[in-house]
């Protein structure tokens, strides 16, 4: 399999986050609201938040992971589709250079079999999805303790400062 494929299939599955999250994610997304109104910062789309709770998570290093059985939702969207392409791919560049952590290697998956690689996107999915959690626990736990700091323009930037 060479790259340009693994990117086609990496780009038809659609990411989940925790139905717990979703109050938050509505709350700091416009989800068609364009008009900025209300008094909190907010980011575009879901895809958008659960892009940014992932980098949150990557800078904890820590992953919530979903469980079978929970509550989840998925996004309406394929990753393809997600925007901006480019932090959507150096989402996936991220991952990648971990694949070590999660037993599977580049030269492994060139000649791999169907099964394998399936294998492999799901579990790139459930890294992704486990840092985007972590970091939504970290911003439903701002929210519920410091929610006056979101109505800071630089919000988003400040939480990642402190995680410096």
């Amino acid at each position: 399999m060479d790259g340009s494929q693994l990117r086609n299939l990496i780009g038809q599955k659609r990411p989940r986050y925790k139905e717990q999250y979703r109050t938050l994610i509505e709350s700091i997304s416009k989800k068609g609201d364009a008009s900025g109104e209300g008094g909190f910062s907010s980011f575009g789309a879901f895809y958008q938040t659960f892009m940014y709770a992932f980098f949150v998570g990557y800078k904890l290093q820590k992953c919530i992971y979903i469980q079978p059985n929970e509550p989840t939702t998925d996004f309406i969207a394929s990753f393809e589709l997600i925007k901006p392409t480019p932090v959507r791919d150096f989402i996936i560049m991220l991952l990648l250079n971990e694949t070590e952590k999660f037993n599977f290697t580049w030269f492994e998956l060139e000649n791999a079999n169907e099964e394998t690689i399936d294998n492999f996107i799901t579990e790139l999915f459930r890294q992704m999805e486990g840092y985007a959690n972590a970091g939504f626990e970290y911003l439903q736990n701002k929210w519920n303790e410091e929610k006056i700091e979101y109505q800071d323009p630089f919000v988003f930037v400040n939480f990642l400062e402190e995680l410096n």
